[in-house]
């Protein structure tokens, strides 16, 4: 069954200066998860010379879209950061593609919202490729929760006990959010507004999995959905946004803001002096975080068992893997 495709009312003057002046939107979209490997995604897609990717990854217009013509009562949407809020800007990110390039916007809310998302690119592109890549739940879930503390959003520094204050929804993180370290491994719902609304031969499910062990086939799988040569092979020796742990735990809020200030002095520095202390400094900042507990791993994997059942079932691909140990 496909959804309704609904219209987003906008100013007319305003929708064909949009039209006139740039005209062109992303033909494909990696829609999450968070903390599965879309930033790599971002930066390997952009490598190649048939695919333009915008400058700003997570612009997030389409779930703003889908909010303003359905409102979801969450405060954590209401207050995420739109830095787009108009077709003609959206349009715009696009202004020095080609008409020929695959042009793609990375946005993991279009899954985390994934009602609104659909909506939003329905009106506005419905006929878009659709990537999503799934990561084991557990993992991910820690993952979101390292990221956090990474970046000093997060002041305690046990996995479980902010499991528990999220179960209960009670004591926001430090930046005044809410906790979906847990809540964000549950697919199957999300997925299912994406199978419902659209096309199955619009849509590509990927793994974290495939990134880790075969990184270059799975480019080449994605580079054959969007329609480009998928013969040409990025450099995939980075990887992107990987996981760190502040090394001093002290007055997260303080420490934030001062790394905040002593790194955007070593990016004004000369370049020489950039490349030396910049890693220098990222070292002395950061190491490498503690592992999952292994117990909590097997108490996730088990509390997400089901979703995991019934999202194998969904996408078509084995999911048994993700339950074991």
């Amino acid at each position: 069954m496909t959804l309704p495709r609904h219209a987003i009312s906008l100013d007319s003057e305003e929708q064909a200066m949009a039209s006139a002046k740039y005209g062109l939107r992303p033909t494909f979209l990696v829609i999450g998860a968070y903390k599965a490997g879309t930033t790599s995604l971002h930066h390997y897609l952009k490598q190649h010379p048939q695919v333009f990717m915008s400058r700003i990854k997570e612009i997030r217009f389409l779930t703003y879209a889908g909010h303003q013509q359905s409102p979801l009562s969450s405060d954590d949407l209401a207050s995420l950061p739109w830095p787009v809020k108009s077709l003609q800007a959206y349009e715009a990110l696009f202004a020095e593609a080609t008409e020929t390039q695959a042009r793609g916007d990375v946005s993991p809310c279009y899954l985390a919202f994934a009602e609104q998302s659909v909506l939003g690119i329905q009106a506005y592109i419905p006929d878009a490729k659709l990537i999503a890549i799934l990561r084991q739940p557990a993992d991910r879930a820690y993952s979101s929760y390292v990221y956090h503390v990474s970046r000093r959003q997060e002041e305690e520094l046990d996995f479980r006990r902010a499991l528990q204050y999220e179960a209960e929804h009670r004591v926001r993180r430090m930046d005044g959010k809410t906790r979906h370290n847990f809540a964000g491994g549950f697919y199957f719902d999300a997925l299912r507004h994406y199978f419902q609304g659209f096309p199955r031969n619009q849509i590509q499910i990927c793994l974290y999995d495939d990134l880790q062990k075969n990184a270059r086939g799975l480019m080449r799988d994605i580079f054959h959905f969007i329609g480009v040569d998928e013969s040409f092979i990025p450099n995939m020796a980075i990887h992107h946004n990987t996981a760190s742990w502040p090394s001093l735990r002290f007055a997260p809020l303080v420490m934030r803001k001062a790394e905040h200030m002593v790194s955007r002095i070593i990016r004004q520095l000369p370049k020489p002096m950039h490349r030396y202390l910049a890693p220098s400094y990222r070292k002395l900042m950061r190491t490498q975080p503690p592992p999952l507990d292994a117990d909590l791993r097997r108490e996730l994997t088990a509390l997400y068992r089901d979703d995991i059942l019934r999202t194998q079932d969904l996408i078509g691909r084995n999911l048994t893997h993700w339950l074991e140990e």
